[in-house]
Parts: C-alpha cells; structure tokens; sequence
C-alpha cells in the first residue's frame, strides 16, 4: 500500500507551525506517527528555521526528510505566499523506496557541485527512468551581496553523468522575493549553500507537464557582447539602451524598472512555426549602470544568442483543460495517481505579474481532489525537453506522481 497526506499552516509561532502542518498531512494521508517513510516540507524565509523542523520533528519522526525554504506553498484547497505558509506532505509505501543524495558548497561553485552531485547519483546506478527531484539554493550572499547561484554551469558540471538520467525536475529554493539566505533539509541535516537530489525508485512513475507563462513580444533579436550572466549589447547597442527604446514611455530612462520587469526567451524549438516552438524564459534580476547592461538570472545568454522580448501572463482557461487532460491521459493509459508535486515560479503569482487572478486555481480545479497535491513558489524551475536539463523562468511544472499499470496487476 501506497499513501501520501499535504498538510498546509499559516501560523506565525515556527514550532507550532511545524506540528500543525505536520499533524494534518498525517490525519490526511492517514498514516500513524512514526510510519511515514519520507517527509516533504517547506516554509517562507518568515520561520524560524530549527524551530519550524523541530515541530515537524516532534510528530513526524525519523524518516527521509527533504525540502526547504519557499517563497509560499500550495495544496489541493489552499496557497499562499509572502506570509507564514508552510506545507508538510508525508510518504508511506511498502513498494516504493527513496535515495536522497548532497552535495554541499554550491556558491561560486556551481559546476563542480553539479559534477559531484551527479557523479553520486551514478554511482547508485539507477534506472533512466528513475523520478528524480534536484533542489538547491538559490540565494548566494557569501560576498554580502545577493547573486543567484546558477542552474546553468551545474547542468553543465553534471553533463558527464546526468545522460544517465531522463526523468529530472528540480527547483532553486528561496524562502521569499528579497532573496534572503535560505535553509534546506536534507535527512536529519538543516543545511544551507547545497544542492540535494530525491530518487523514487519502485513501484512508482512520473510524468511531468510544463505550464508556460510567457509569449513572444518582438521580432528576434541577438545578443552581440556578454559577459557571465550580464548581457551589454543587442544588435550592437548597448543592452539598456536597446531595451529602453523598445518598452518606451514604460521605463523611459529609469533603467532601474527592468529588473525583475524584462524578460528575455530563447525558443529551442522551430523559429517560425509557434506551435512547435518551446521556450526558456529569463528574468532580468539587476541592471550594472556603468555598463548599461542587463543582469540575467542565468548564465546561458551568452554573445550570438538570438532571443525575443516576453510577454509575462497566462491563458488562464488553457491552464485548467491542459492539465486536466493530461491527468486523463495517464488515467487512460492504466496508471494510477498517487500525488503531484507542482514548482511554480513566484514570478507567476498575481502580485507580482499582470494576472488577475492566481494561476494555481486552475491547477487545483483540474485535479478535483483526485489525489493529494503539494506545490510550492520557487525561483526557477527545471525539467527535460527530449532527454535533456533545462531551467525555465515564469513557468510551472506539474509533476504527476503514479503506480503503473504493472504495478496495478493481481
């Protein structure tokens, strides 16, 4: 048997807070203390850390812990973010087991860490197929600054290995939107300044929707001088100028308001047919006025890119049909649904985006309670497209966890 229990706190007491979240996955999942065989667990920057996993602690017990911080977290009825939500979602099965895998000192070390991080991962030999969650910090304030730490170069790190793996999602995780240290769990262990990997392995399969939140706005455009993860010139002039031209009486000369606002996509797909175009999205996150340059969340912008200007926003009834179809689709093909684990851009949520209403609604109204739901907003998001690792900006992807039609036999 197979049982999975969300539990979801707005307390502000951290301890309280754990117990209260982790008393209700319990009851929900409907499994005893003590016999759950792994625990999820977030919570924003606005818990006391030690105190919020010692109330989880206190009624969970020993078991594979793994999570951390988030900017907010979602079940199947409720979401929040900004404020004291927490979520605890608990794992029981007697045909599923779990591996989890670390690597500490990711700041300024991304490749490396991916490498190491990766190369544990193919030690254990496991099956391609394998679902594999990777979480890492997202926050680098080891010079005292904020810098995000790069998905780019850990992909990079891991590329030696990760070809052994084709069923990889992930998350950077922040605990809220000024980029505060955060915190992450791993086993018994609080850590931060990691990456942390969770292999299912078993009865058990996952397939994985992505929910776009951008739409081309401009022609194409290339990328003629860049340095790390700061792009100084588009088609020749220098980048905050060009953007600046572009937006017009929008930003004007107030450089300033394109961070966190531009949004540069890069379409990996077919150029010209937008049907079968699939794009990375990223997110200006500082301007370098000495340099009139755009600092991007990722390093991949790199001199000769070609890319389009974003329109941030949702279809919000495409939404709801794409992943209730989906669902569908693994119901018909025999599969049972267990839980899903949805990763969700905080850039999506309605305050800080030009939605007028919450994109997670619609993922809650596709599921109908079929099956136990456990989100959270992060800061940017992973998954594959045709075998290989990519990080997407504004996107959600939806994560369906389920027994397969083999394991439904007898």
């Amino acid at each position: 048997m197979t049982r999975f229990g969300v539990g979801y706190c707005e307390v502000s007491d951290s301890f309280a807070a754990g117990v209260k979240a982790a008393e209700s996955a319990l009851q929900d999942g409907d499994i005893a203390p003590g016999e759950a065989d792994l625990c999820f667990l977030f919570c924003t920057s606005r818990h006391d850390a030690p105190m919020f996993f010692d109330g989880v602690k206190s009624r969970i017990g020993e078991v594979h812990y793994f999570g951390g911080f988030a900017n907010g977290t979602i079940t199947n009825r409720q979401f929040g973010y900004d404020g004291y939500q927490s979520a605890v979602g608990v794992f029981q099965s007697d045909e599923i087991d779990m591996q989890l895998f670390r690597q500490d000192g990711i700041a300024f070390n991304e490749f490396n860490t991916g490498k190491a991080l990766f190369d544990q991962i193919a030690a254990a030999k496991l099956d391609p197929d394998t679902p594999l969650i990777l979480f890492f910090d997202a926050v680098n304030r080891q010079k005292g600054r904020f810098q995000m730490n790069y998905v780019t170069p850990l992909i990079e790190g891991a590329l030696g290995s990760i070809s052994q793996c084709s069923n990889v999602v992930g998350a950077r995780l922040m605990g809220d939107m000024k980029f505060k240290p955060t915190y992450q769990w791993c086993e018994d262990a609080m850590i931060q300044n990691s990456a942390m990997a969770l292999a299912f392995t078993g009865d058990i399969e996952m397939d994985v929707l992505r929910l776009e939140g951008c739409a081309p706005a401009s022609a194409y455009h290339t990328v003629t001088d860049s340095d790390g993860a700061t792009i100084l010139e588009i088609d020749g002039r220098p980048a905050t100028d060009f953007i600046a031209e572009m937006l017009g009486p929008e930003i004007g000369t107030d450089y300033a308001k394109m961070k966190f606002f531009v949004t540069i996509g890069k379409n990996l797909g077919d150029k010209w047919d937008r049907q079968k175009s699939v794009y990375v999205n990223r997110m200006c996150v500082g301007i370098n006025g000495k340099r009139k340059g755009l600092v991007m969340a990722e390093m991949d912008l790199e001199t000769g890119t070609e890319f389009q200007l974003m329109r941030r926003g949702f279809e919000k009834d495409l939404i709801e049909d794409k992943v209730r179809s989906f669902i569908e689709g693994i119901e018909k093909e025999g599969k049972e649904p267990l839980f899903a684990l949805y990763l969700n851009c905080a850039g999506r949520a309605m305050a800080y985006s030009q939605n007028e209403t919450e994109d997670v609604m619609y993922v809650q109204n596709a599921i109908e309670d079929k099956f136990p739901l456990l989100g959270i907003y992060e800061a940017g998001e992973l998954a594959m497209i045709e075998k290989e690792l990519h990080v997407f900006d504004w996107t959600g992807v939806f994560c369906l966890f389920s027994r397969p039609k083999a394991g439904l036999e007898g």
